[in-house]
């Protein structure tokens, strides 16, 4: 069994071929071959989240989200 990232719900029951299955945080925990199969990305255990994201892609900082607003006003 796999953790992968649900594509657009966040919390709920998925119900699939091969049973239902928990989301939680956007993260289900199903069989490795049920998750490639629907196109689910694959989570990285150790910390919960999706394998593929880069830390280039991580949300700015509150003091770079502050400067750009002081420069817009």
């Amino acid at each position: 069994m796999g953790i992968f990232q649900h594509p657009h719900l966040t919390r709920g029951i998925v119900r699939t071929e091969k049973g239902a299955f928990e989301i939680s945080r956007g993260l289900v925990d199903v069989p490795d071959e049920l998750g490639e199969s629907l196109g689910w990305r694959s989570a990285d255990p150790e910390n919960a989240t999706p394998a593929s994201v880069s830390a280039s892609s991580s949300p700015k900082s509150g003091d770079q989200v502050t400067q750009r607003r002081r420069k817009r006003a």
